[in-house]
């Protein structure tokens, strides 16, 4: 994994980073009147994430035997709960 993100780009990830809703703690919120449906989907393993997921109006999806990384850790449970999702 070291070597994957080695190839990145700095500056670039660091906009991205301060673009995302977890930039300085801050986390998304889902509106409780929205006209659609929210999943997240979170590795097990993942404290942080699963801990700001527990803060919002969305249908939490934990992906077993995964971190942060959870399409790296355990891809073929993140298809199998993409397509469950797509099929309800």
């Amino acid at each position: 994994m070291v070597a994957l993100r080695s190839r990145n780009n700095g500056a670039t990830l660091a906009a991205m980073l301060q673009a995302t809703p977890c930039r300085a703690g801050r986390s998304a919120r889902v509106s409780a009147g929205a006209r659609f449906s929210f999943h997240y989907l979170c590795g097990e393993r993942d404290a942080k994430f699963r801990a700001i997921a527990q803060t919002l109006a969305a249908d939490l999806h934990l992906i077993h035997h995964a971190g942060h990384n959870a399409h790296r850790d355990n891809p073929a449970a993140v298809i199998a709960c993409l397509a469950q999702i797509l099929a309800s």
